[in-house]
């Protein structure tokens, strides 16, 4: 008789949701989430070596990548009771076969959809009950959409006229689909749909299909053939690296865009543009190594940058009279040595043809040299005037346009300008005068800020800015991003938030004053302002963002006030200066690593109202001497400065002062990591101790177990100047092969 497999769990569970799963050296790769549990949460069980999975019968939800990259999961038994599978629930189980679905499931994330990256699949069934979704053939279908939601290698799309779209991701990485029938009647085939079947060889589209979605062809390097001749859209990277789709490409009139890279390194020897397309984007052709040969519409108007670099057998070219624009090193490093241009371009890069071997020399033509346009949208400032002006007529400022030109030292933005990218003059060090012209309806300057007129938003500083004292309710995303000069910034009254990256890299920065009524602090708003000292909130703070202040290494003050409902993720990650964290009444959420390496920190304080702090980063602090946890708290509680967490019986967090009080089953990953603790006694009841619970401990010279403990095979592998041990004799061999001059005493 076959010996039956063992299960066991070794999580965290919180409020009915499992929140993390690590599985200890020789713990059975099968696991059996226990009954109570309602919810597995994001990414529980994300990497794990797991085999097979039983899931209780009270479970309802599947939370985001909840078994992401758990690639040695064979088996998985969804019961009838789960209503929702959350986005990529089961990303990247390269060895999960077979998926059924019960009746209760009602709610699944087509965009990102759960068995994403699920290439060993190769049946897919659904309870004939379920009233959403259905599986014909294989695949995974939404009844009411005719959306084929996801497929394997053995799928066959139904033809019956029921299905209208290829869902996003659908058959992402199915290595092992050979061949697929697209039926008239889809529409629509979504991003990456067959992104990487490398086994593909061709796919035939029919009339009714207009849309190929962004990647949705991409990597299928075995694809040799492909009708385009009624798609509308071509979305950027669709058939990129598709090496093998060689021999002529006729785009009909029909297509109206071909996206950025969408042919990106495929083998196609010849392309014929129909006259839908009236702009090649960047890169569409870039690296086709075998094009020979391009026929251009006598409606294109521009050819933008990297549209063709990089085709070394493109020998000639005929650009229409109707293109103005060729951009920077559209034809890089092809065999061109005759080109036939319109005679009035508007514009062409003066890398536009760099590498070709041209009998005659291209001018550079441009209506004004120091700016390159894109209509009337300035994409880059060539120019050398320290002092610039905006021409008239120009309607946007893109993203970095200005970047690196270090010498500029004041702009004048004219009133046409209406779209303007915070990051526009990014790496303008010398940027001391930003003025708006008076017309301007959109914009207005003060104090060298740009502020939208009609949000109230500040959008752009610079190193000589002074915030105005009124008329401004956010900071935008970006506004003085790598200011490095600035000292010091008031916010003033009246601000309810910071934007995303608003004062990341300004590394001059040492005083920030927030005022009262600040709500919320963006993510990554003050991140890399590494001379920053403190952090100091005024009340009417709700959320500090992930990163805000991650790197700001010298903030040795942090006071929160109350009222504060979340930190989010790395907020104060390396911030090495710390030394008391207290954190207020009010907060209910810590994200993941919201503390991670602040390794100063003496004294932790947690508030009655947090509910969610796992992984939050209160572990791996090798100076902490204190953990507070108020009275009231639910979940958890401090004893023995232990940080313990009531519902699962566990330790999270030491310090080198802990007394581990009784009643504890498992000691957590990291709980004393690095800790320079040098004696501890694990109490009778602790069952688990977890791999790195104890990593790091290189001071820890005396130590005590229990009977109970299960395993101590690898916990404490750091611990190499151990001088005393009492334990079961069980684990003698594992202790004097640590060391063999340990003081080793049986307690059984």
């Amino acid at each position: 008789m076959a010996k039956k497999a063992a299960y066991d769990f070794y999580g965290i569970i919180e409020d009915n949701v499992v929140l993390g799963h690590r599985t200890p050296v020789n713990g059975s790769p099968n696991i059996a989430v226990p009954e109570g549990v309602v919810k597995i949460g994001r990414c529980a069980f994300e990497g794990e070596y797991c085999e097979s999975v039983i899931l209780p019968s009270t479970l309802k939800t599947v939370g985001k990548e909840a078994f992401n990259h758990c690639g040695e999961l064979r088996e998985v038994i969804i019961p009838e009771g789960v209503e929702e599978l959350a986005p990529w629930a089961f990303n990247h189980c390269g060895s999960l076969e077979r998926i059924h679905l019960p009746s209760s499931l009602v709610k699944l994330d087509k965009k990102e959809q759960p068995f994403n990256n699920c290439y060993g699949l190769k049946e897919i069934t659904v309870d004939e009950s379920n009233p959403v979704y259905c599986a014909v053939n294989n695949c995974l279908i939404e009844k009411a959409t005719g959306t084929v939601i996801a497929g394997c290698r053995n799928s066959v799309i139904p033809d019956d006229g029921s299905i209208t779209a290829i869902n996003e991701g659908a058959f992402c990485r199915q290595y092992y689909l050979k061949e697929i029938n697209i039926p008239e009647g889809v529409k629509s085939i979504g991003n990456f749909a067959f992104l990487n079947c490398r086994s593909l060889k061709e796919i035939v589209l029919p009339a009714s299909v207009k849309k190929l979605g962004v990647s949705a062809f991409e990597g299928c390097d075995k694809l040799e053939k492909i009708n385009l001749e009624y798609v509308e859209r071509i979305e950027r990277n669709a058939f990129e690296n598709c090496k093998n789709l060689q021999g002529v490409l006729v785009i009909s009139d029909c297509t109206k865009k071909i996206g950025t890279s969408a042919f990106e390194l495929s083998g196609i020897t010849s392309v014929t543009l129909g006259r839908g397309i009236t702009a090649i984007e960047s890169g569409t052709f870039r690296s086709c190594h075998n094009l020979e040969k391009v026929v251009l519409p006598d409606v294109l108007s521009k050819i933008d940058k990297y549209a063709f670099a990089h085709c070394e057998n493109l020998k000639e070219a005929v650009i229409p009279s109707s293109v103005k624009y060729i951009g920077g090193a559209a034809f890089w490093g092809c065999s061109l040595k005759d080109v036939i241009l319109p005679p009035e371009p508007d514009f062409i890069s003066k890398d536009a043809f760099t590498g070709c071997t041209l009998a005659t020399k291209i001018a550079r033509k441009t209506s004004n040299p120091d700016f390159e346009m894109d209509g009337t949208t300035i994409r880059k400032y060539r120019g050398k005037d320290v002092n610039v002006v905006i021409p008239d007529g120009v309607t946007a400022i893109k993203a970095k346009a200005f970047k690196g030109k270090k010498k500029i030292e004041s702009v004048v933005i004219s009133s046409s300008v209406t779209a303007l990218a915070a990051s526009a003059f990014e790496g303008c060090d010398s940027l001391t005068e930003i003025t708006v012209d008076g017309g301007n309806k959109k914009y207005r300057s003060v104090n060298n800020c740009v502020v939208d007129i009609k949000s109230k938003t500040l959008i752009l500083g610079c190193n000589s800015s002074v915030m105005p004292e009124s008329g401004i309710e956010k900071i935008g995303n970006g506004a003085f991003y790598k200011c490095d000069k600035i000292e010091r910034v008031i916010i003033p009254k009246g601000v309810k938030s910071v934007g995303k990256n608003a004062f990341e890299g300004c590394t001059g920065l040492k005083t920030v004053t927030f005022p009262e009524g600040l709500e919320s602090v963006g993510e990554g708003a003050f991140n890399e302002c590494v001379n920053l000292e403190s952090a100091v909130f005024g009340a009417g703070l709700k959320e500090i963002g992930a990163s805000a202040f991650c790197n700001c290494g010298n903030i040795a003050e942090l006071k929160m006030p109350q009222g504060l409902k979340s930190i989010g993720s790395y907020a104060f990650e390396h911030c090495k200066k710390l030394q008391v964290l207290d954190v207020p009444e009010g907060v209910e959420s810590i994200d993941v690593y919201a503390f991670n390496d602040c390794d100063e920190i003496k004294e932790i304080s947690l508030p009655s109202t947090l509910k969610s702090f796992f992984n939050a980063g209160l572990r791996y602090k090798p100076k902490l001497e204190k953990i507070t946890v108020a009275e009231g708290n639910e979940g958890y509680i401090s004893e023995g400065n232990c940080l313990i967490s009531l519902k699962n019986k566990e330790l999270w967090a030491g310090c080198p002062t802990t007394v581990i009080p009784s009643g504890i089953i498992r000691i957590y990953d990291d709980a004393f990591a690095d800790s320079e603790l040098e004696s501890i006694v694990i109490p009778e009841g602790v069952i688990y101790i977890m791999n790195s619970a104890f990593e790091g401990c290189k001071k820890l010279k005396s130590l005590t177990l229990p009977q109970s403990l299960k395993s101590a095979e690898g916990c404490f592998d750091d611990s190499v100047n151990l001088e005393t041990v009492s334990a079961p004799a069980r684990f003698r061999d594992y202790f004097v092969k640590l060391n063999p001059a340990v003081k080793f005493t049986a307690t059984d």
